[in-house]
């Protein structure tokens, strides 16, 4: 029991920060999903009050939002000295879990995909909720078609405190000590497409550009959508003849 309400069930995996379970909230009887915050030993009351206000922040900005393209997030809570965030719980498969299982994304479903997330991040950006840790491990294919980011603003709440994240998902700014920024969530998605097998054609100019080096060589959000448009010219005809015939 966490919180004193929310009963953990089974493990779901692994978070950005520790493990994720599947969980029940005994007071609204809704399955959720809680996410244990564990931070490094030695940290004085003072840099642990400010991860949770940062924790709070960012949590507070998502929940503003109300975008479907995030996981909605319920709670955030310290039990016995560690915190946990509570989200909403999908009937989901993980991007990383879907591609092992089932070979690379077709070009079709990546374009899909990367649609849905850039529109995500482009409303995201827009309120100044930067994710930090675009990964093909947390984003989520629902059964019902929906496609969600977790793990939204982890990075940047908890950035201070941890030692920079490392791994190819991770911006070379980033990892090199920088906030958590916008241009690091397009690299982000360009190295997540890359590794789901989005890198041939149509996409290959988009996964290129947003894996650029240099941050201010990727392009921002609004840019990646237009190249995106211009790589699926067969979606736009299509769409087009149904009004023309």
């Amino acid at each position: 029991m966490i919180g004193g309400r929310y009963v953990l069930l089974d493990g779901l995996g692994r978070g950005l920060m520790g493990p994720v379970w599947r969980a029940e909230d005994r007071v609204t009887g809704r399955p959720v999903a809680v996410q244990e915050l564990p931070l490094p030993t030695g940290l004085s009351t003072a840099e642990h009050a400010a991860f949770r206000e940062r924790l709070l922040r960012e949590a507070r900005k998502s929940g503003a939002l109300g975008d479907p393209g995030l996981l909605g997030v319920h709670d955030v809570l310290s039990d016995t000295g560690t915190d946990h965030v509570v989200t909403e719980l999908l009937d989901a498969v993980r991007l990383s879990d879907h591609v092992a299982s089932g070979g690379p994304l077709g070009s079709e479903e990546a374009a899909g995909i990367a649609r849905g997330l850039l529109g995500t991040l482009q409303r995201a950006h827009a309120q100044d909720l930067v994710h930090g840790a675009v990964r093909p491990g947390a984003v989520w294919l629902a059964a019902d078609g929906r496609i969600a980011l977790g793990d939204v603003g982890l990075a940047r709440a908890a950035g201070p405190v941890l030692p920079p994240l490392a791994g190819p998902f991770v911006a070379p700014e980033q990892r090199a000590g920088a906030p958590p920024a916008r241009a690091g969530d397009l690299w982000g998605l360009g190295e997540t497409l890359a590794a789901s097998g989005a890198y041939g054609a149509p996409l290959h100019d988009l996964v290129v550009a947003l894996r650029a080096e240099d941050p201010e060589d990727r392009p921002s959000v609004d840019e990646a959508l237009a190249m995106l448009d211009d790589a699926e010219p067969a979606r736009r005809r299509g769409w087009w003849a149904r009004f023309t015939r």
